[in-house]
């Protein structure tokens, strides 16, 4: 029987339930687009919005809340990451704006569901990329410079020898 890390299990759950919203945020979207001209697929943007990306970010916060709990109390330390509390300052108004998306998309209006969308790409911008724009750049090295070695020593500028 494989041993399981509880941490990775839990982000591993995490990021599947991120990539179920994530992934039909922009279904939806499409399918909203196609509502205005076909009478039988009217509605199922909002449908789907509700079903699949609701509770796919309800479960991802649910989840995200466990693996920093769990991160906690096994002695990590999670907010001395500083891309983490830009995304936790992102994430609720990201969940507002999912769950108000399906009655605009209802009401054939896209703007909430392009921001919810714009904000998860944001979100997992800084998630895969926050190393870079956060943690402090390295000082460059100070430049050594080493004496040539004699035989590399051009002959103009080898000293005269005594005789």
């Amino acid at each position: 029987m494989p041993h399981f890390d509880t941490e990775s299990l839990l982000k591993w759950f995490h990021f599947l339930m991120l990539v179920l919203a994530g992934g039909a945020m922009p279904v939806c979207l499409l399918l909203s687009g196609f509502e205005d001209t076909h009478e039988d697929v009217r509605g199922l943007s909002a449908a789907i919005w509700k079903r699949l990306v609701v509770w796919g970010m309800r479960l991802a916060v649910l989840f995200g809340v466990v693996v920093l709990v769990a991160l906690i109390v096994n002695g990590g330390k999670p907010f001395s990451q500083p891309h983490l509390m830009f995304k936790i300052g992102l994430a609720p108004f990201m969940v507002l704006l999912c769950e108000t998306a399906p009655k605009s998309l209802g009401a054939g209006k896209r703007g909430v569901a392009m921001v919810a969308m714009i904000l998860f790409l944001l979100t997992s911008f800084i998630a895969s990329n926050g190393k870079a724009f956060f943690e402090p750049k390295p000082e460059p090295a100070a430049a050594v410079e080493a004496e040539p070695a004699p035989d590399q020593i051009p002959a103009e500028a080898k000293p005269a020898e005594k005789e």
